[in-house]
């Protein structure tokens, strides 16, 4: 590590980014360890959020529900209370032990995650999917804040990059590990005290359940330590506060990003289906390709978009994680739209490479959070960060192409049309917001140069 010297009885390197080199960080084999069980929940988080979206066809089947309804389960119900509850739980992760809040967050959404598969009514659903999002609403905020405190910032977008493939190994292995359960069970299963149980339904508690067993590693992450709260800090005033300050920064980095994640949650909730309606695609050619392709081609967008943002940003492009997305609002909006209007499953796969690597855009959004964010104050502006993506982005991507689907276009079979058109548009605002607020970037990372670790 630059500018780093060792302790043999710590084991600690001090970093240039804190004052005088004064605090440290922990070596690396402790930070990339705590780092690779963090990404592990967060594959975790994801699985339980994205296997939904092979169950579409018998969902609706069997509660009788339309699209509309169907990406309601997708979005909105796991993003109301995942917003809401980000707040509180944002407050505790600046002030309580960050890694006994993922514990509890990873136990009960897991719990939740397999009530899914024991819902008699798209009431009980909705309610299990909006419990899932309570759960989950607890690893972000924590992680991401303990991300900051276990790397550099000139490490932090890469390390970031990394942690987010954790999303890619859930949503890509909910595709993989989704589509063989349904395969193999597809008569259904006999278990124990449950009886016969369909083939989707299981489907939800093989992918919820191990969870329960895998939250108690959570315990092994490291803690870095910290000065306690004062007694001047104000809770949530204190965060308002400090977001007001830099207006121009935080309106761009909520909403850009939220536009964002409405074209990857769209792309999440709704490809599968696209496929299957679109090219004809069984449900077992649907899970193994797009989990496939969506793994290989997302793990090289978080590296290598990491490494060109640190890179940029170490070398003084202090605007240097809006710049990408600029750049990548554009691609998403003329390569969205050749993707969703091609008439070949290899036209698509061909013309959504250059979009992936911006949809996978995780590590660039939560590293521009932590760089112009006090220590004391990152899990209260990540929880802030995170409701708003949530509540914008993974309701409104899912709902808009159900919605178009159903009410505007009103033909299932034109659901390539309603993704083209919501990737087009949103496309379009996404480079616009993030041009505006380059110049909001680079003032806030200016005021805060010299952030310490914690």
């Amino acid at each position: 590590m630059i500018g780093a010297k060792h302790e043999a009885s710590e084991a600690v390197a001090a970093d240039e980014d804190a004052p005088n080199g004064a605090s440290a960080y922990p070596r690396p084999l402790v930070a990339w360890t705590s780092a690779g069980l963090m990404t592990l929940m967060f594959a975790l988080a994801y699985m339980d959020r994205q296997v939904i979206s092979l169950m579409v066809g018998p969902i609706s089947a069997e509660f009788g529900i339309g699209d509309f309804q169907i990406s309601l389960l997708q979005g909105f119900a796991f993003a109301i209370l995942f917003a809401v509850c980000g707040l509180p739980l944002g407050l505790a992760v600046d002030r309580w032990p960050r890694r006994y809040i993922i514990f509890a967050g990873v136990l009960v959404w897991s719990i939740a995650a397999t009530s899914c598969g024991l819902s008699r009514s798209y009431g009980e659903m909705l309610v299990a999917r909006i419990a899932v999002g309570v759960g989950e609403a607890a690893l972000a905020p924590a992680c991401y804040s303990l991300m900051a405190a276990l790397f550099p910032r000139r490490q932090l977008t890469f390390a970031l990059g990394v942690f987010m493939v954790g999303a890619l190994l859930g949503a890509e292995g909910s595709l993989a590990i989704g589509g063989t359960v349904l395969q193999l069970a597809r008569n259904g299963v006999d278990l124990p005290l449950l009886g016969h149980v369909p083939a989707w339904r299981f489907a939800f508690i093989a992918t919820g359940l191990p969870g329960i067993a895998l939250a108690f590693l959570a315990l092994l992450i490291h803690e870095p330590p910290r000065e306690r709260p004062s007694a001047t800090q104000r809770g949530w005033g204190e965060a308002f506060a400090f977001v007001a300050t830099r207006k121009r920064f935080f309106a761009v980095q909520f909403f850009g990003f939220a536009l964002l994640m409405a074209l990857a949650g769209a792309r999440g909730a709704w490809t599968p289906t696209f496929f299957m309606r679109t090219y004809g695609w069984s449900v077992a050619q649907v899970s193994y390709a797009l989990a496939s392709y969506g793994f290989v081609t997302g793990t090289f967008a978080l590296l290598a978009s990491g490494r060109v943002v640190d890179w940029l940003f170490q070398r003084g492009m202090s605007d240097a994680h809006y710049r990408y997305c600029v750049v990548g609002g554009a691609v998403v909006a003329v390569f969205g739209v050749l993707a969703h209007l091609s008439p070949t499953a290899d036209g698509y796969f061909a013309a959504i490479f250059l979009p992936l690597l911006v949809l996978n855009y995780g590590a660039i959004g939560a590293s521009a959070v932590q760089i112009v964010t006090p220590p004391h104050l990152r899990g209260r502006i990540s929880a802030l960060y995170l409701m708003v993506i949530s509540l914008v982005g993974i309701s409104l991507g899912p709902a808009i192409v159900g919605a178009l689907t159903e009410f505007v276009f009103r033909d299932p079979k034109s659901l390539g049309l309603a993704m083209a058109l919501t990737f087009g548009c949103l496309g379009v605002v996404v480079c616009g917001l993030f041009l505006f607020g380059a110049a909001g970037m680079r003032d806030a990372v200016m005021r805060n140069r010299g952030a310490a670790p914690g």
